[in-house]
């Protein structure tokens, strides 16, 4: 009996998720057409802490999806054509991307280099140049950051924290809570 409760519990479970995460059709929002801007001929960016914080202030009023990760991670890259994709899907609206590599000791031609592997980008890479003052920033907006990677955080258009997670999740996931972000 115990078992057939759990059995039951884990599909009501896995039907809820279908329907309320990974629905992409219960959206009723429309997505400005993309342009396709590619970003490929354009060298990565070394940031500083201050430098991020100075970007994302710049968007005031603006969504900013962060993806924190590094060219070594499997996972991270795994999920690197959902992150791209994404950018790709959602590069007419106000979203803003900080797509942000912080590999230990890496350099614009290495990263650069990592990229070419993925085809098309649709985004302005960037890679951290320093670490000194960035698990401080990340604590001041909330985000309690343990060094786990690949780390998305979306910020909402007043700055504070939509949603954060550790590793990869289905484009479908990412959709709406970002079309939620968004449009909602």
């Amino acid at each position: 009996m115990f078992f057939l409760t759990i059995i039951i519990f884990a599909l009501i479970g896995l039907i809820s998720w279908q329907y309320f995460i990974e629905n992409v059709e219960r959206s009723a929002a429309q997505i400005p057409q993309s342009k396709n801007i590619i970003f490929n001929d354009m060298a990565p960016i070394a940031m500083t802490t201050s430098q991020i914080v100075s970007e994302i202030e710049k968007y005031d009023e603006k969504p900013v999806l962060i993806y924190l990760y590094t060219t070594w991670c499997k996972i991270c890259n795994e999920n690197f054509a959902v992150i791209n994709e994404t950018a790709r899907e959602f590069q007419n609206t106000d979203l803003q991307f900080i797509v942000l590599a912080i590999d230990r000791d890496i350099t614009s031609d290495d990263l650069k280099q990592h990229l070419n592997k993925f085809g098309d980008i649709y985004f302005q890479s960037h890679f951290l140049a320093f670490k000194d003052g960035f698990r401080e920033f990340l604590a001041k907006k909330g985000i309690h950051y343990k060094g786990h990677i690949p780390f998305t955080i979306l910020l909402s258009r007043d700055g504070e924290v939509a949603m954060k997670f550790i590793g990869k999740k289905s484009k479908n996931y990412l959709r709406n809570k970002i079309i939620k972000v968004l449009y909602e």
